[in-house]
């Protein structure tokens, strides 16, 4: 009974011991390396054991890992840089087609690790789940993960050549595991890669065992898993599936069966949430430059100095001839053929992108087809002479040499020099001096940071000291000193900055000392610090303030302390100081305003806006659309009796009238027949924005049969979180438009004017809209057409307020307005500050100031800088920017009645 266990006993011993090597191997750097691709799946297993769910929406902040959720397009202008971002973007996580937060990254990895991740989530229930620990046990155990699943990889790899009777098994295992980025990308941060490694030694393990039924269907779901992961493996994938049914057609039923499970699962998963086939590669747009316009990426894919195959893993130059045996074998011919067309296939793909692939090391796109290579390679030290065979060795121990470097060495010094100068030019990683692995050992190994603790604390918040006697929230004022301390690894950190949503509200490098830290951490580094806070771009209101600190210079940041705290807003900039103006003066000048507007008025009712291709009012182009008649409108019908323009309103909304068309829909440049479409030569889909205008300002009454289908059509543009889409027909039906990276988006102000609209023509949906609203209102993605100018959605907010609708004011985006728009920031604010409280005297000043700048020389200022209303939106192909020297008439005339001007205030609020 003993003798048949031994040979078991010794067939198991081998690929134990390997995979005791690989992971300790992999593990003994006490290093994680990864970049904001491995962000998601870090996380999506702790969320998932903790919340049931793989959607980040209440976590966002964990996963941005205190970078920006919002894109620059999407940001304040900050022309002058005052506010800072902790770059890059929160890139890793996209909004779905219905705008719910998820990883724009596929979940098989962290739906594959999740199991791992149960302990973690079991102690993290016992200490709970804030920072640092939370940060402390994901970094952990994504190492571990990763690792891991790159042991499994090599464990297949040596089994698959271990049944084929291969002599080299172990040795080519060993260059599979220490040779390649197995080592530097698989094991290292849980990258798609990892698990597409795993998926293919799988496959390939698979289909060169005897066919059956039981693996045929464990073949089945492997494919899909594997496409599903990263979608470039479908040609892998694809290649295994034909090579199972040219053996044998009649496993279609069993591969069916296998794939029927997690195919259902990944269409329920894109389609069902994502919104696209692809997943969030469907979602969003690839950037400009991403694909490039010849071939050179297919050598720069395999001998370019910075990223090529051959250069980090030459042993696998000998691939050709290994290929060559299994091209003439025909056991393995039908397969070697399909998996080579799929190699090649891949390899003219990605040839065709950016192939430098990120900050990486290395070939990190064509690390999944590393088993396929090996595989081929098998046959080849077989056949070589020894003198080759000895080269081959070299190869070997060179490449794992190359991997070591990066394992012990990397840190990213050799891809800022691949990314220097031009982003988008390939130079860098065709320079030789640029070899990674050679510029990495100019400096000293990189510390194993795993080991190392981080910790910190904030001691005070301007004067109030934490944590506070009452438990009140410490307040936040632009300027504010705010003091703690930080340790990492006993000692003094590289850095820390202060973060709220991915803004850096301060930074040092200079710490001081801490005689009571000292006491109770047992060390004499200088932990203090003082930091005074940068509140530009900064959302007022209650926030979290993250503490994070750099354990070494290069490393990336770890969140040791959150802090919850009330921002105060920063003030919008002032305007340049100017002496009040007489009030006879001011007086003068309404009425020239005022004549103006009716001078400027059309035939037909409207009035015309100005367009520019970029942000400064330049060679402007004049343009008719309804939205800026129905504008004008709004800020002029307080003041209308006193300043002669009851006339040209109503006219005014005689023309929006006009424009609802027989579906109650109004389009953005009026009636497909209008006085504009002449110039366009098409008719623009009708939109919400404009629809909601034209009925709230000029619609008829409840009994006009329009009415009904145009708010029960309007309802049917809703998002997953109860916004209102932009343009009312479907993609296909698109006419005249240049859709940005969402064709059909949900804009701030959007939902202002459908929100005023329906608090008339549909009250409980307008209720629905304000609680979504107040939901969703920091979602980055609804400053869409007004990310650039925050005038008229800071009007609208505060309109809402008074009209029920409480929405905090987006003052940090009044902050930071457009060169030469500061005035009009603090215009607006004024008006809104006067409107609420008339006896303000600090903004009724400030009212006069803005008066007496824009009304000098006739307006003259006005003239070359009129208010920046809005703009297309800044992902489309075409960029253009539009303004209102009407509009800036319109708002000097209230800001003079709001300070108390010839005209009285009346009770009406700022649109």
């Amino acid at each position: 009974m003993l003798q048949p266990r031994r040979p078991r006993l010794r067939a198991l011993l081998a690929p134990l011991l390997l995979a005791l090597a690989c992971f300790l191997v992999y593990n003994a750097n006490l290093r994680q390396i990864g970049a904001g691709d491995s962000m998601p799946a870090r996380y999506l297993p702790l969320l998932l054991w903790h919340q049931g769910t793989l959607v980040p929406e209440t976590q966002a902040r964990l996963f941005a890992h205190g970078h920006p959720l919002a894109l620059p397009r999407y940001r304040p202008a900050n022309d002058d840089g005052k506010a800072v971002y902790f770059e890059p973007t929160a890139y890793w996580l996209i909004r779905t087609r219905e705008h719910e937060l998820a990883s724009f990254y596929p979940v098989v990895t962290p739906l594959l690790v999740a199991p791992l991740y149960l302990p973690a989530a079991l102690w993290l229930d016992e200490h709970g789940w804030e920072q640092p620990q939370l940060d402390r046990v994901a970094e952990w155990m994504e190492k571990l993960a990763a690792s891991l699943l790159a042991t499994l990889a090599s464990v297949l790899v040596f089994l698959l050549l271990r049944r084929e009777g291969n002599r080299w098994c172990l040795p080519l295992a060993l260059a599979f595991a220490f040779g390649t980025n197995t080592w530097m990308i698989s094991s290292q941060a849980l990258w798609q890669h990892g698990t597409g490694e795993l998926l293919v030694a799988l496959a390939l393990l698979l289909v060169r065992a005897p066919a059956g039924g039981a693996r045929t269907v464990l073949l089945g779901a492997v494919c899909v898993l594997m496409a599903a992961n990263r979608p470039p493996d479908a040609l892998l994938a694809a290649a295994f599936g034909g090579f199972a049914l040219w053996r044998d057609w009649r496993s279609l039923a069993w591969l069916a069966a296998g794939a029927a499970l997690p195919l259902a699962a990944l269409l329920y998963y894109n389609l069902g949430f994502m919104g696209e086939l692809a997943g969030g590669y469907g979602v969003v747009k690839p950037p400009v430059n991403f694909f490039q316009s010849d071939w050179s990426g297919l050598a720069g894919l395999l001998v370019s100095p910075g990223r090529g195959l051959l250069v980090f893993s030459p042993f696998l130059a000998f691939v050709v001839v290994g290929l060559i045996q299994r091209l003439r074998t025909n056991e393995t011919r039908a397969l070697a053929v399909l998996l080579t067309l799929a190699v090649v296939g891949q390899l003219l793909l990605y040839a065709q992108g950016d192939w430098r692939a990120g900050t990486a090391w290395g070939p990190r796109w064509l690390t999944d087809i590393l088993p396929v290579l090996v595989w081929m390679l098998a046959p080849a030290p077989l056949v070589l002479r020894p003198v080759a065979r000895g080269v081959l060795a070299v190869a070997i121990a060179f490449s794992t040499g190359v991997q070591a470097v990066g394992a012990f060495w990397y840190t990213r010094t050799s891809d800022e020099l691949i990314y220097a100068g031009d982003p988008a030019s390939m130079a860098g990683a065709w320079n030789p001096h640029n070899i990674p692995y050679l510029v990495e050992l100019r400096h000293p190994p990189a510390p194993g940071e795993l080991l190392c603790d981080a910790r910190g604390t904030l001691d005070k918040v301007g004067q109030t000291r934490l944590p506070t006697a009452d438990g009140q929230l410490p307040e936040l004022h632009p300027g504010a000193v705010l003091e703690g301390w930080a340790l990492a690894c006993q000692r003094s950190p590289a850095q820390l900055l202060l973060l709220v949503d991915g803004a850096v509200v301060g930074t040092t490098t200079q710490f001081l000392l801490r005689p009571d830290v000292d006491a109770v951490m047992g060390t004499r580094a200088p932990a203090g610090w003082q930091i005074s806070a940068n509140l530009w771009g900064v959302a007022p209101g209650e926030q979290v303030l993250q503490l994070a600190v750099r354990v070494e210079p290069r490393s990336d940041f770890r969140i040791v302390r959150e802090q919850r705290v009330v921002v105060r807003p920063q003030p919008p900039p002032a305007a340049a100081q100017a002496q009040p103006l007489p009030a006879q003066t001011l007086d003068t000048l309404a009425a020239r305003a005022a004549a103006l507007l009716r001078e400027h008025q059309t035939g037909y009712g409207a009035w015309l806006t100005a367009h520019t291709k970029g942000l400064r009012y330049e060679a402007a182009q004049p343009e008719l659309n309804t939205f800026l008649t129905a504008t004008l409108v709004d800020l002029l019908a307080p003041l209308a009796p006193q300043q002669d323009l009851t006339v040209p309103l109503q006219r005014a909304r005689a023309h929006l009238a006009a424009q609802i068309e027989g579906n109650g829909l109004v389009r953005y440049h009026g009636l497909p027949d209008g006085p504009a479409i002449g110039t366009l030569g098409c008719a623009i889909t009708p939109d919400a924005d404009d629809t909601a205008l034209a009925w709230r300002i000029a619609g008829p009454a409840a009994a006009d049969p329009r009415l009904r289908p145009m708010l029960d059509l309007l309802a049917g543009y809703r998002d997953g979180r109860g916004l209102y889409r932009t343009w009312l027909a479907p993609r296909r039906q698109y006419r005249c438009l240049d859709p940005g990276s969402d064709p059909n988006p949900t804009d701030i102000a959007i939902q202002l004017h459908v929100y005023l609209m329906l608090r008339e023509r549909d009250p409980p949906a307008a209720q629905a809209l304000c609680v979504s609203l107040q939901r969703s209102f920091r979602d980055e993605d609804i400053w869409v057409y007004y990310a650039k100018s925050a005038l008229l959605p800071y009007l609208r907010v505060a309109e809402l307020q008074q009209r029920g609708c409480a929405l905090p004011l987006p003052a940090e985006r009044l902050a930071l307005p457009v060169a030469g728009q500061a005035i009009w920031s603090e215009a607006v604010h004024a008006l809104v500050e006067i409107t609420a409280a008339p006896g303000n005297a600090e903004a009724k000043q400030a009212a006069q100031r803005v008066l007496a700048q824009l009304g000098a020389d006739d307006f003259a200022l006005l003239r070359s800088a009129p208010p920046l209303l809005y703009h297309n939106d800044l992902s489309a192909t075409v960029r253009r920017y539009y303004w209102s020297e009407d509009v800036g008439y319109a708002l000097w005339l209230r800001l003079h009645q709001a300070a108390g001007g010839e005209a009285e205030a009346t009770p009406h609020a700022a649109p």
